[in-house]
């Protein structure tokens, strides 16, 4: 039987569950757990997507992620790669970390978005490894009641905003949660066919796939007026007017070039090119990719003109997102 079509459309919004392979643990510490983050953060950066909430179990973890773009087989495919790269390096295993087919049930923000995040969050409870949704600090509950400093990547105001903003109150819905979500009620937060809504939402969602978005479509989404998609130009363009560079010297292979590293930085960061295509555009071994951004992060610590450089950059490539 052919695996069903990922629905992707600019603006939905997912319950996204990967588990690792024959269900074995993705994370084994909490250095595992924190690097994941650091991945979902960069992933974040990378593909403009938002992280509305999430939970870190032992061997999956759960997501409800919006995509402005309509990019999230690009965008969890990135993180899943980027972190089991990097945990099989770490804990010298061979072989798939993840199941394969990672799980993407398509929201009704408006019915389902508050309720699925109080689920979530009730997830380390009704698994046991939690006896309070607060005192377990792997999911975004602490941070959305104000016992964790804020995430800058997590947004919370969609489901805050439903209290009022107020997070007590929130606290207090997900302790009235408590008592109904069991493991009896998880059928209801999975829907059918991988959609979560009502049966209006359902039509809506398979005319999309039908029918692409028409220009008037998307001004209609207030997400998607000012968002812009970066590539290699826009990159480029803010190295070169930032530091009154020529273009040139963002190609030149010197082992002083911090341009050059920049340049490369950029492009992973902030495009969804794949680690080939900048390999392609910088005339290098795609494997050296992340070798060379990690090294420049590395050297950012120690040296505070790197670091500068960096944060100038990143300033000024963000205000090229929004326009």
């Amino acid at each position: 039987m052919a695996r069903p079509v990922r629905i992707e459309y600019e603006g939905a919004f997912y319950h996204i569950i990967s588990r690792g392979e024959r269900k074995e643990n993705i994370f084994f510490s909490d250095i595992d757990r924190r690097t994941f983050l650091e991945k979902l953060k960069e992933t974040v950066e990378k593909f403009n997507i938002k992280i509305h909430c999430y939970a870190l179990m032992e061997n999956h973890y759960h997501l409800i992620v919006e995509t402005p773009r309509g990019n999230i087989v690009k965008a969890i495919h990135y993180l899943n790669t980027s972190y089991s790269n990097w945990f099989k390096v770490k804990n010298n295993i061979i072989g798939s970390v993840f199941q394969g087919r990672y799980k993407s049930i398509l929201v009704e923000k408006e019915s389902y978005l508050t309720v699925l995040s109080a689920y979530i969050h009730l997830n380390p409870v009704r698994s046991r490894i939690a006896m309070n949704p607060e005192n377990y600090k792997w999911s975004s509950y602490r941070s959305y009641i104000g016992k964790d400093k804020e995430v800058g990547w997590l947004t919370n105001e969609d489901v805050l905003s439903q209290f009022s903003g107020k997070k007590e109150m929130y606290q207090k819905f997900v302790s009235g949660w408590r008592q109904k979500a069991d493991k009896k009620d998880k059928e209801r937060f999975y829907g059918k066919n991988s959609i979560l809504g009502s049966k209006s939402f359902e039509e809506r969602v398979l005319n999309r796939v039908k029918i692409k978005l028409m220009p008037k479509d998307k001004r209609e989404i207030p997400e998607l007026k000012a968002l812009r998609k970066l590539g290699e130009k826009d990159i480029k363009t803010t190295i070169i007017e930032e530091f009154n560079l020529n273009e040139k010297e963002l190609y030149k292979k010197k082992r002083m070039n911090q341009y050059r590293k920049l340049f490369i930085y950029g492009l992973k960061r902030y495009t969804d090119l794949r680690l080939k295509e900048i390999g392609e555009i910088m005339e290098m071994d795609y494997s050296a990719v992340s070798e060379l951004v990690r090294w420049l992060l590395g050297e950012s610590k120690k040296d505070k003109n790197i670091k500068l450089m960096i944060q100038q950059f990143d300033e000024a490539v963000k205000k090229k997102i929004f326009i």
